[in-house]
């Protein structure tokens, strides 16, 4: 990478982008740089590689070089428009997502907060995205793999959406019945070891969202019939 040459008019610019070597562990991902330099000083741009590499094209055709940095951010927007729509496109060819999981995703991708939030309202404008849709259909799903309400609540939460709002939530989703018998159904399926049975119980059914009162019951009732 090049250092972006003083200039008395326009802009100079390049772009650095990241070491492909480079792993992930956790962090946010690796961004590139594009180098500005100008007669007001230098900065550094952080951007999605994405955009760094849709970016490192453009500085090739024209030199490195834009009239203003008005211009060269305008091709950055416009660069990150288009990546970003991309990145979307993509995450939801995989899985539903909800908004603020959306967000998230191109916010660590490293996506603007004004861009991120431009794209992921289009998707909720079209129809892409639709929060009421993924809560009834994660809210479902996890009744039908045992999660008990508490959960599903916590995990909804993270994901931006109250469970409170769901129309129906709990009542149509499982009865205090349902919900304790499959409590029960979960935690027959444990191994007891005739030490802390009791607690253990309870604790792995608390873990999975289900009430302590339906926990305790169900420890109750497990070791009565053992």
């Amino acid at each position: 990478m090049t250092t972006a040459r003083h200039s008395n008019d326009g802009v100079n610019w390049n772009v650095e982008l990241p070491d492909r070597s480079y792993e992930r562990f956790g962090g946010s991902r690796p961004k590139a740089i594009v180098h500005v330099l100008d007669p007001e000083g230098e900065e550094q741009w952080a951007v999605p590689t994405s955009v760094g590499n849709s970016m490192s094209l453009l500085c090739k055709d024209c030199g490195g070089r834009s009239d203003s940095r008005a211009e060269l951010a305008y091709e950055v927007k416009r660069a990150s428009l288009t990546a970003g729509k991309t990145r979307i496109e993509s995450l939801l060819n995989r899985r539903d997502y909800s908004t603020k999981e959306l967000l998230d995703k191109l916010k660590d991708d490293g996506f603007s907060s004004a861009v991120s939030a431009q794209l992921v309202g289009e998707a909720v404008a079209s129809n892409l995205v639709n929060d009421a849709r993924f809560a009834e259909v994660y809210a479902r799903s996890k009744c039908y793999a045992g999660w008990g309400r508490l959960r599903i609540e916590r995990e909804l939460s993270r994901k931006g959406i109250n469970a409170r709002e769901l129309p129906g939530w709990p009542e149509s989703y499982f009865e205090d019945e349902d919900e304790k018998a499959r409590a029960f159904e979960l935690a027959s399926r444990r191994r007891l070891t005739g030490k802390n049975d009791f607690q253990k119980i309870v604790r792995y059914l608390c873990g999975k969202g289900y009430p302590m009162n339906i926990s305790m019951d169900v420890a109750k009732q497990i070791l009565k019939e053992t």
